[in-house]
């Protein structure tokens, strides 16, 4: 059980990293866009993602197995949504630098389907791997609330973004 569950959590994070590494180097463009006004946010994605990685250093899973399903649906929806991105995938966000606005696809139900597929996923294996993953996703979920506001800051002076917020709430649910 151990090892399928990491297998779960360390993929989803090696096919990130390489996600982002293809876009950089098609783009030749840097993608990690963190400034000193998201450092807490940055900080706490990458400590999140290390326990992703690290946590059979510390434990075992052994929760209920029926909590992997879930966790690979939320690990392949938040690869599918960064992957529709396209060029426009950023990690950050920086005046001026924002990319084409994606609204298709599983932009069409969510602002930030990326981050609703991170926090599913660390939630979903809280279950199997106890408390180091629970840390992980409280991590997760603050992190990215704190990235939306900054991200919004920024997107909300792009006139086609206003309109599209207007209609897609910013998580899931209602807007």
């Amino acid at each position: 059980m151990s090892l399928v569950t990491w297998l779960v959590s360390a993929g989803y994070v090696a096919g990130f990293l390489a996600m982002t590494a293809a876009v950089s180097r098609r783009s030749g463009q840097k993608l990690w866009l963190f400034d000193a006004g998201q450092a807490g946010a940055a900080w706490g994605f990458r400590i999140a993602f290390a326990i992703l990685v690290l946590w059979p250093v510390v434990t075992r899973a052994e929760g209920a197995p029926i909590w992997i399903v879930p966790s690979v649906f939320a690990a392949a929806f938040a690869l599918y949504a960064q992957a529709y991105m396209g060029r426009s995938w950023r990690i950050g966000t920086k005046e001026g630098v924002i990319g084409e606005i994606v609204t298709g696809g599983p932009f069409r139900f969510s602002r930030n389907p990326v981050f609703v597929g991170q926090i599913a996923l660390s939630w979903f294996l809280t279950p199997l791997v106890g408390l180091p993953m629970a840390v992980a996703a409280v991590i997760m979920t603050a992190s990215a609330v704190m990235q939306v506001r900054s991200e919004e800051v920024v997107l909300g002076q792009n006139a086609d973004w206003r309109r599209y917020a207007e209609n897609v709430p910013r998580w899931i649910g209602r807007v």
